[in-house]
């Protein structure tokens, strides 16, 4: 069971651009929890410096100064995969899924929080992509959250795997909320090309909403490329891969929020997965 690793709350007070990354503390943890705040990254220069670490109570959210704004991803119809007719009892039924209502191709920056721990985690923007890495196989993870916020939706983003085995996996959150941005919905895709759906909160222990489930619509093994998808629609929640619907489950806890994206080592310490190409669809209630 994967729990989030302490990282800092990354909130900017922007209209357009809102960041965070999501701050949880593990279910054996105790009622405190350490906002690991720095300064700004060698590798995000225009980053305003964050106060020193302060140990708040937990899920507690650290407000730091605002940082210069920066492009957003390009908005309306964008190049997509070309897919079949849906069938009518598809969930996306309706959408042109060769127009997202929303494209970011990862060519502006910062339209994803970045981050940079040591031996912990590394979300950072690369040559057009987001490149996750998480440095330790251990039961933590850690996400970067985007600045789109909805409710009902489906949703793609490609995932290219790294070096990687077993249920090593690249992973895609949707509905993110709450205090320290902790709770959301987990879509995960492994390295053996099974998948499982889990749902986090703030404050407790990760729930499996569905157990890892081999399908043939999965890539496998390390280097493969897959679009990762995830259709909210009211209670349902569908798992999609490649463009195909894979499954469903209900839940009644969350019902709008943001994105995350992550990559998270069960096997492979440094496992490493390359964003692209998120693509969003809106959905009516």
């Amino acid at each position: 069971m994967k729990l989030i690793k302490p990282l800092i709350t990354f909130i900017l007070l922007l209209a357009a651009l809102a960041l965070t990354s999501c701050n949880v503390q593990p279910a054996n943890a105790t009622a405190t929890s350490l906002a690991a705040t720095t300064t700004a990254d060698a590798a995000n220069p225009s980053a305003t410096p964050f106060p020193s670490p302060t140990t708040l109570p937990s899920a507690t959210a650290m407000l730091p100064p605002t940082q210069t704004p920066t492009p957003t991803a390009t908005s309306g119809p964008s190049p997509t995969p070309t897919y079949p007719p849906l069938p009518p009892d598809d969930p996306r039924q309706g959408l042109n899924l060769s127009s997202p209502d929303y494209l970011d191709n990862f060519d502006n920056r910062f339209t994803w929080y970045e981050f940079d721990y040591e031996n912990i985690a590394t979300n950072l923007w690369e040559d057009g992509q987001l490149r996750a890495t998480d440095h330790l196989a251990d039961t933590y993870l850690s996400w970067s959250t985007s600045n789109q916020q909805a409710a009902n939706f489906y949703v793609e983003v490609t995932a290219k795997m790294g070096n990687c085995a077993g249920k090593d996996n690249a992973g895609l959150a949707i509905r993110i909320g709450g205090d320290n941005y902790g709770r959301g919905y987990l879509l995960e895709f492994a390295c053996d090309g099974s998948y499982r759906i889990r749902k986090f909160y703030s404050d407790a222990a990760p729930l499996v909403l569905l157990d890892w489930t081999n399908t043939p619509l999965i890539r496998t093994g390390p280097n493969s490329t897959n679009r990762v998808g995830f259709v909210a629609k009211g209670n349902t929640l569908y798992a999609a891969a490649n463009g195909e619907i894979l499954s469903n489950v209900e839940d009644y806890s969350y019902f709008s929020g943001t994105f995350g994206l992550f990559a998270n080592a069960y096997e492979t310490p440094g496992l490493t997965v390359y964003f692209d190409d998120f693509s969003l669809w809106y959905l009516e209630p």
